[in-house]
C-alpha cells in the first residue's frame, strides 16, 4: 500500500481526496505546510499532494526545503490550486513540483495522475507558449480584406502582405497595452524518471501533443 501525504486546510477537500484515494493507498492529512514538514521528517511517503495557498503562506514553504532533501524521482510532488494559471505552473515546476492540477479536482483525471505518478514518476515541463488570435482574410472586388473579431478591426488593401503586417501591428499594440487577446497554447514535455538498471536508460522524454 502506497503512503500519500495530502496537505490541505479545507476539510471538504480533505474528505474528497481521501474518498478518491483511500482503499489502495494510505492517505495522511496535514492542514498546513509546516505540519507537512513535520510529518515528512517523522515518516516516509511515496507521494506528496499539496494545495498552493494557505492562510499563513503557500506551499513553497514545503516544496523548497523538501527538494533540498529528496529529488523528484525519490518523492514526487503534485500541486493543486484554484488559481493554477501558466505563470503559477512555471513557478511551481521551477521550485521542484512534478506536476500541477487545477481545482476543482475531477476524480477520474486526479486518480489517473496519482496512479501514474506512483507507478512511474515523471516531470511535466511547459514551454513555447503561443498566443493565438484568429483573423479572417479574403479577396473580393479586386482587393484583399481582413477582419479581426477580437479587435473589431476591418482592413482592406491591394497588397496581401501589407494587409497582414498592418493587422499584426494592431495586435501587437493592443497586446503591449495589456489587452488579453486570443488563447494560449503550450507545448508540454513530460520526462519520465526511470530507475537505472542493467539495460534501462536513466531518463527518457516524451512529447505528447496537447
Amino acid at each position: 500500500m502506497k503512503r500519500i501525504l495530502y496537505i490541505e486546510d479545507s476539510v471538504t477537500s480533505q474528505l474528497i481526496v481521501r474518498r478518491i484515494l483511500s482503499g489502495k493507498n494510505e492517505v495522511v492529512i496535514a492542514p498546513t505546510p509546516r505540519a507537512g514538514n513535520v510529518l515528512l521528517d517523522q515518516s516516509n511517503y511515496d507521494l506528496v499532494i499539496t494545495d498552493f495557498l494557505f492562510p499563513q503562506g503557500d506551499a513553497l514553504d514545503l516544496i523548497v526545503p523538501l527538494r533540498q532533501k529528496k529529488s523528484p524521482s525519490e518523492l514526487p510532488i503534485i500541486a493543486v490550486s484554484g488559481s493554477m494559471d501558466a505563470a503559477l505552473v512555471n513557478r511551481l515546476l521551477k521550485a521542484g513540483v512534478n506536476a500541477c492540477l487545477c481545482k476543482p479536482i475531477k476524480p477520474p483525471e486526479f486518480l489517473m495522475l496519482v496512479e501514474r505518478m506512483l507507478l512511474e514518476p515523471f516531470i511535466d515541463h511547459y514551454s513555447n507558449a503561443v498566443n493565438t488570435v484568429n483573423c479572417f482574410q479574403w479577396f473580393a472586388h479586386g482587393a484583399y480584406h481582413e477582419y479581426c473579431p477580437e479587435l473589431q478591426q476591418y482592413l482592406t488593401g491591394k497588397d496581401r502582405n501589407d494587409l497582414s503586417q498592418r493587422m499584426q501591428v494592431l495586435l501587437h499594440e493592443q497586446a503591449s497595452q495589456g489587452t488579453p487577446l486570443g488563447f494560449t497554447t503550450q507545448e508540454r514535455v513530460r520526462s519520465y524518471l526511470v530507475q537505472p538498471g542493467p539495460t534501462a536508460p536513466v531518463e527518457s522524454s516524451l512529447q505528447p501533443s496537447v
